[in-house]
């Protein structure tokens, strides 16, 4: 049985609508929307291609993360390969993989292109660190929320790519992990007997293609799956609220560093204990709801 996934996520015209309209309606209740068109606006709408990236930077080498099975946190500081930028291009054209390129510091390389696009009037509070996204088909990137807590527009400029979106509030039936902002919930394989929480969440879905700009409020969880290769470009805005605010700098000080020094002591018996936490903290949200004082439906094994 698959996730409640099925509410889709609203599109509009992004070449038209305006900053009051986008606060009122969106930004400030904190609402996913796709802003098509949003981009056209910049030169990078038309002129970054899969040629253009192969010929200006194909010889870069970069580092590629994979699906591991272990702790998804360590997929975001430990390459699983390293190649030429121009032909992990090829490859993610070719064939599927599921090696990919995430927060690649493009403009650290090639700063001019900073000068192809620029930070749209719909929004204000940009954090100017822009990174882009490049995958091949049938590459997931499993659910997580963005450590920092921002508000993210995600614009892709080649291929198409399915989102599944959670609001912050469903955090705990989506078993998050302690001092973490990842789950090992597959989402499109629903472990209903070890995961019972999810019975009662709600997410949206949407398909993503050249020209769409995603947003995704400040601690939406997101599951990407890329249904052909391509890339994307994503610019953050501060949280909305001061709780996400400062629940931002929580994690990227406090959470962090406490998660990375329990790493290093014993990896695994502390992977062990965040599991065991979340399910802990699920079936007394699973009780809150029903009203019940059952005994826990799922154990956590080593």
């Amino acid at each position: 049985m698959a996730l409640d996934v099925q509410t889709p996520v609203p599109v509009v015209d992004g070449s038209t609508i305006t900053r009051e309209e986008f606060y009122a309606q969106y930004y400030r209740p904190q609402k996913p929307v796709v802003l098509r068109g949003l981009w056209k606006q910049y030169p990078a709408y038309s002129k970054w291609t899969m040629d253009f990236f192969k010929k200006t930077m194909g010889n870069i080498e970069v580092g590629l993360f994979g699906n591991r099975p272990e702790d998804i946190s360590k997929t975001l500081q430990v390459p699983n390969a390293k190649m030429r930028f121009d032909e992990y291009l090829n490859l993610i054209e070719r064939e599927p993989t599921d090696l990919r390129l995430f927060l690649f510091p493009v403009f650290k390389y090639k700063p001019e292109l900073l000068k192809d696009f620029g930070y749209p009037s719909i929004a204000g509070g940009y954090i100017k660190i822009p990174f882009m996204f490049f995958g091949p088909p049938k590459s997931i990137v499993r659910m997580h929320q963005d450590i920092d807590m921002s508000n993210v527009f995600l614009t892709q400029f080649h291929g198409r790519k399915r989102v599944i979106l959670f609001a912050p509030d469903q955090s705990t039936l989506l078993y998050r992990l302690p001092f973490n902002v990842h789950s090992t919930v597959d989402v499109d394989h629903p472990d209903y007997d070890a995961y019972p929480g999810l019975n009662y969440v709600k997410g949206q879905s949407v398909v993503i293609e050249h020209g769409d700009t995603l947003f995704m409020p400040s601690g939406y969880w997101h599951h990407i799956e890329y249904l052909e290769g391509g890339f994307g470009l994503s610019v953050r805005t501060m949280a909305y609220s001061w709780q996400m605010k400062m629940r931002g700098v929580y994690n990227l000080t406090i959470q962090r560093t406490t998660d990375n020094i329990m790493r290093k002591m014993n990896d695994e018996k502390w992977f062990i204990y965040k599991k065991k936490l979340a399910h802990e903290r699920a079936e007394k949200a699973i009780q809150k709801l029903d009203g019940t004082s059952s005994m826990p439906r799922a154990t956590v094994g080593s």
